[in-house]
């Protein structure tokens, strides 16, 4: 059995800007203007670095969503 990458989802309204996800996940994540995330276009960090991303939030405004 084959499982898909796991997807990201964003919540902005939940975002304060920390920008701690672009620490962990720098060619994931970045903060716009407004100093909310956003996801960037491919390529991506290694899952760990976005699980570290994921668990540094400190509102949790990104999630992670494991599909099989």
């Amino acid at each position: 059995m084959t499982t898909s990458e796991p997807s990201i989802e964003i919540d902005r309204e939940l975002c304060m800007g920390s920008a701690t996800c672009t620490f962990h996940a720098p060619d994931t994540f970045d903060v716009d203007d407004d100093m909310k995330v956003v996801l960037l276009d491919g390529p991506h960090d290694d899952i760990a670095a976005i699980r570290a991303a994921v668990d540094g939030c400190p509102t949790r405004a990104i999630r992670l969503i494991e599909n099989s």
